[in-house]
């Protein structure tokens, strides 16, 4: 893999405001005590956009009302009157088709039409979702309704608005006969120039790839899980990314994005469940054991409890787990060389890191999250389908119960606790990754099959998680006489388990914050997301 890429940026640039807008028009014909009110669009009937970029507003007219279609809607009214009368109200969606969030107006303005009435004449009901958000305009030539309301890429946002006359205005005259109001909406956009704007933020990285998925639904894909989860899939999609990792004479280490998983607890903001991109770092960093122990435990096997496995101390801070290892503890965290296991009874290896660990300005964009690592009840790799396998990892079984409960022995005699969640930094793939990562046409087939046949029916010749030699997934393997048993993705692309203390391949996991950005696209020219243009993390 060519890591010599060069250092990329960018920022974020405009060189003008694009402005459009609906214009509906009320005629107001006086008639005795009752006053008839005319609904009009004005220039394009169809939906109005602007494009600039990346952003793209799109304002829906909602359907018309005139004095034909209920006559209730257009004799002067008191506001409570009004409230009344739901089906008076003019429908207005506005939604945001781009891959950028932008900023919006509503404005009522009499200065835009012929014979303007004055808007002291009139009363305004303006809702939100539903909700009453603004109301009766004050005198003068443009009203604000809604200043510099926000909308999120993807996001749409129904308005609806009902226009009145006012019935204790004492001030309406003949004079006012057929005189018009306009309602108008602006939507600010940013097209490409050479200068910065730093008033429009740019996209999290969750809002990035969820609105991609929208149009990229080949290698995009929603998966089958009650989490809904969207995944990078296929042989080769466009999903590497450059989180500021870097080696030490400054080339970028690149990661790949699996997806983005929904309703993970984010321990920076207190637990709160999130939706956050996950990554892989596009490399392994090594071969090491994912867990050795004493030759006296399990008879020097290993353990499978993640919580304490020497591997996740050899990722992670000593923050995160008890005590200072004499060996490995913290070496890829901090950038440090030393010994790492990789083999039985303890038996170690020299390993540096002072390279190709994380680097700091990495560490700042990685969020610690809670981490699930249960397994299945029993050992039956007729069960190791994808959505099997993701609910086992998210279930209440261990790597050791089927061994205690069938008398153990020699390779089940640790004493270490077992549990099914863990909280910290850098994990390793879940199975579960591995298995919905497959795209193309076998995809269907491919994921109603136990993934350790994913080297049949070119499952994993269309799965870009297939690594390329034996690499360690986070999940223990249940076994009857065993305790040190750990899933791992086989060279070949297909599940199996082997002994904790093997040396097998480490591609660290994180995921991102939730504050997060992706920078716009830096080299045009070029596909975003691309091995020779990754997306930017900042």
């Amino acid at each position: 893999m060519d890591m010599k890429n060069k250092k990329v940026g960018s920022v974020l640039k405009t060189e003008s405001k694009v402005i459009a807008y609906v214009v509906i028009c009320l005629v107001i014909i006086v008639l005795g005590i009752s006053y008839a009110l005319f609904f009009e669009v004005k220039g394009n009937e169809k939906n109005q956009i602007v494009k600039a970029g990346t952003l793209e507003f799109t304002y829906a007219n909602g359907s018309q009302i005139t004095n034909e279609t209920n006559s209730d809607c257009f004799i002067p009214m008191s506001n409570e009157e009004a409230l009344k009368h739901s089906e008076c109200e003019y429908k207005i969606g506005i939604t945001n088709t781009g891959t950028l969030p932008g900023n919006y107006n509503i404005n009522l303005n009499s200065e835009t039409v012929d014979k303007p009435l004055e808007l002291s004449k009139l009363k305004v009901i303006l809702k939100k979702e539903g909700q009453v958000v603004s109301g009766y305009p004050k005198d003068g030539t443009t009203t604000s309704l809604v200043s510099n309301e926000k909308i999120e890429a993807g996001s749409v946002i129904n308005y609806s608005v009902q226009i009145y006359v006012d019935a204790d205005n004492e001030l309406l005259t003949a004079d006012d006969d057929e005189k018009n109001i306009a309602l108008k909406i602006n939507g600010d956009a940013v097209v490409n120039s050479e200068e910065v704007n730093p008033s429009l933020p740019l996209p999290t990285a969750t809002g990035f790839i969820s609105n991609l998925a929208k149009t990229d639904t080949t290698n995009l894909i929603a998966d089958d899980t009650t989490d809904a989860n969207i995944r990078y899939v296929g042989s080769l999609p466009n999903n590497y990314i450059d989180i500021g990792d870097r080696t030490s004479d400054g080339q970028p280490i690149l990661w790949r994005i699996i997806g983005v998983m929904n309703n993970i607890a984010n321990l920076d903001n207190g637990g709160q469940q999130e939706s956050l991109v996950k990554i892989i770092r596009e490399e392994s960093i090594g071969i090491y054991s994912w867990d050795s122990s004493a030759s006296g435990i399990n008879s020097g096997y290993g353990v499978n409890e993640w919580s304490q496995a020497d591997v996740m101390k050899l990722l992670n801070p000593q923050e995160v787990y008890k005590g200072t290892p004499t060996i490995g503890g913290s070496l890829y965290w901090n950038r440090e060389s030393g010994s790492c296991y990789s083999g039985r009874s303890e038996a170690n290896t020299t390993c540096n890191f002072t390279s190709s660990g994380i680097s700091e300005e990495a560490k700042n964009k990685i969020a610690k999250v809670k981490w699930n690592t249960g397994t299945f009840a029993t050992y039956d790799y007729t069960q190791w389908t994808t959505r099997a396998t993701y609910e086992a990892e998210r279930g209440s079984h261990n790597g050791k119960e089927q061994c205690t409960s069938n008398g153990g022995g020699d390779y089940c005699n640790d004493e270490v606790l077992r549990t099914t969640t863990w909280e910290g930094y850098i994990g390793l793939m879940y199975l579960s990754d591995f298995g919905y990562a497959v795209g193309g046409d076998v995809r269907e087939t491919c994921l109603g099959k136990s993934m350790n046949k994913y080297n049949s029916d070119s499952c994993n010749t269309n799965d870009w998680l297939k690594p390329s030699g034996n690499t360690w997934a986070m999940t223990p393997s249940p076994w009857s006489s065993h305790a040190d048993l750990v899933f791992y993705v086989n060279s070949s692309g297909y599940v199996n388990y082997n002994n904790a203390y093997s040396a097998g391949g480490v591609q660290p996991v994180v995921y991102l914050s939730s504050s997060v950005k992706i920078t716009e696209n830096p080299q045009p020219d070029k596909i975003y997301g691309s091995q020779e243009n990754p997306f930017v993390a900042k």
